[in-house]
């Protein structure tokens, strides 16, 4: 599998930014991680993620899960109890609510 970074310019700095190797001392869970992320985002930023999101599970299709891993080694949505399409689906519910 060929892992462009840079593809999803938004996605990667909210990953990164957010989810990085300490996200738990950020934040408990999920929801204070991307509840901090949205109140220091303007709306079409936010908008800009969730499309990023969305590319990103159509390019990688089944290959979705490994992908992710590839780019946010940091975090692993199966630790959470969630596959990458359902970490990203719980992250966008968050982002639009």
């Amino acid at each position: 599998m060929n892992i462009v970074r840079g593809q999803y310019p938004e996605l990667e700095q909210f990953m990164g930014g957010w989810f990085h190797q300490d996200w738990v001392d950020t934040g408990e869970t999920i929801a204070e991680i991307v509840q901090d992320y949205k109140s220091g985002s303007n709306a079409e930023t936010v908008h800009k993620v969730c499309l990023e999101m969305n590319a990103f599970l159509a390019n990688y299709g089944a290959n979705s899960d490994a992908a992710f891993r590839q780019l946010w080694k940091s975090i692993d949505p199966a630790t959470l109890g969630h596959t990458a399409a359902s970490f990203f689906d719980e992250v966008k519910r968050i982002l639009n609510s």
